[in-house]
């Protein structure tokens, strides 16, 4: 049986995370925002968080889907990645201001939030293709 390496293992436990933690601060935070006001201010992240999130993301699909088309050789995860990553990196552009939108907040929310959902869906669907090629 062909287990994959812990490395691998790590990078698609790191991208499932960060995808999670994305979609936490993008829809579990506003909502309590709405729910608490008084707490906007203390609950407030950093804005280089969408940066860091996306150069903490980036290298660990990277090393998760190589190593998962090298295992089950499907393209599928890979271009979710991508396409995830992708909107990622079109929310951050958004909160940026690099991209013009009619509301910046809505479009950062909704362009982050499809990207790590994209992003987490990528990694599960790699995780289990490269199971499943392990066993045969």
């Amino acid at each position: 049986m062909c287990l994959p390496s812990p490395r691998t293992r790590t990078a698609d436990i790191a991208g499932i995370t960060l995808s999670s933690a994305c979609l936490v601060h993008c829809l579990a935070l506003p909502l309590a925002l709405l729910a608490a006001p008084a707490l906007g201010t203390w609950l407030r992240l950093p804005e280089w968080m969408h940066a860091a999130i996306l150069l903490l993301a980036l290298p660990a699909a990277l090393i998760a889907m190589t190593d998962g088309w090298r295992r089950h050789r499907r393209w599928a995860p890979s271009l979710l990645a991508g396409a995830g990553i992708g909107l990622l990196t079109l929310g951050l552009a958004a909160h940026e201001g690099w991209v013009p939108t009619p509301d910046r907040e809505s479009a950062d929310r909704w362009l982050t939030s499809a990207g790590a959902l994209t992003l987490a869906a990528a990694h599960l669907a790699n995780w289990r293709w490269r199971h499943r090629a392990g066993r045969h």
